[in-house]
């Protein structure tokens, strides 16, 4: 998690036949997106796959990957589509998450925490334009352990609600399993929540659990909106910038910065057309 040792730094890395004897699967895992074009692995092979050996069995609670677009390149390189699994013998296998329709530089994927030795990513569709070879410039692995949500509870403000029972306070509860009202819902012409962390703060990462996270339709999952933070809650930094979402559960990996407010916008509220923004909750760690 945020803070935490990448377990895949420097470990053993093996992978399908890489592009040329300087681009192996070792470069995924050396810490590094700053050597170049030809710090990564590159593959062309017709099935495309990179693992790690963890050298033990490990408590794994996040997966981040720095796609083309990370290490300069185009982004229309970045990984279209991917799985990643794990194994606590290097045979039998569990997916625990798989991605479709990416076109972001950087991925990050929280899960459930689980035990495993070996991690491996399977590369569906290598980019975005129907170029063949996959790019993968970091493989990062992390510990569960060590995450401290500090909007939790924090005051919170926001456009009008959907209702009294949906307010800004619902979006940063903790929960999502209190049915479909326990969310944050506007249908304001500018749509708007900020949270008050109580005081000013290093944060490297944000969550937020849309529609589909509560059991509503996928449909109505957010689809743009952007992050912004602030020392005094009038100067805002913006740093997330999210135009094409489609996922139930996005999670942003940001260079850390100092403030006391965050504040999300939301430019489309759904996919779908539907007019009203539904946040089940917004973490800032």
């Amino acid at each position: 998690m945020v803070g935490s040792a990448n377990l895949a730094l420097n470990r053993p890395a093996t992978g399908s036949t890489a592009c040329n004897a300087s681009e192996g699967p070792e470069r995924a895992v050396n810490g590094s997106v700053s050597g170049g074009n030809g710090d990564k692995f590159c593959t062309l092979a017709a099935s495309k796959w990179l693992q790690v050996d963890l050298g033990s069995s490990q408590a794994i609670g996040r997966f981040v990957i720095r796609h083309a677009g990370a290490g300069g390149e185009s982004t229309d390189w970045n990984t279209r589509a991917y799985t990643i699994r794990v194994s606590g013998d290097g045979s039998t296998w569990t997916t625990v998450a798989s991605v479709n329709d990416n076109t972001a530089s950087i991925t990050s994927h929280d899960i459930a925490s689980v035990t495993a030795r070996h991690v491996r990513l399977d590369i569906v569709t290598p980019a975005q334009d129907g170029n063949p070879a996959a790019r993968i410039y970091e493989f990062e692995v992390h510990a569960a352990a060590g995450d401290v949500n500090l909007a939790l509870q924090q005051p919170a403000t926001g456009s009008n609600a959907c209702g009294s029972a949906e307010g800004p306070a619902k979006a940063v509860n903790g929960s999502v399993s209190g049915g479909n009202s326990d969310k944050f819902c506007t249908l304001a012409a500018t749509k708007w929540l900020q949270v008050d962390l109580g005081a000013s703060r290093s944060i490297k990462r944000f969550v937020l659990r849309h529609a589909g996270a509560g059991g509503e339709s996928t449909g109505w999952n957010t689809r743009a909106y952007g992050i912004g933070v602030s020392g005094d809650g009038a100067t805002w930094a913006p740093v997330v910038e999210m135009n094409d979402n489609t996922a139930s559960v996005t999670s942003h990996d940001i260079l850390p910065v100092s403030g006391r407010y965050v504040r999300l916008d939301i430019v489309t509220p759904t996919q779908n057309g539907d007019p009203a923004a539904r946040i089940y909750e917004f973490e800032v760690y």
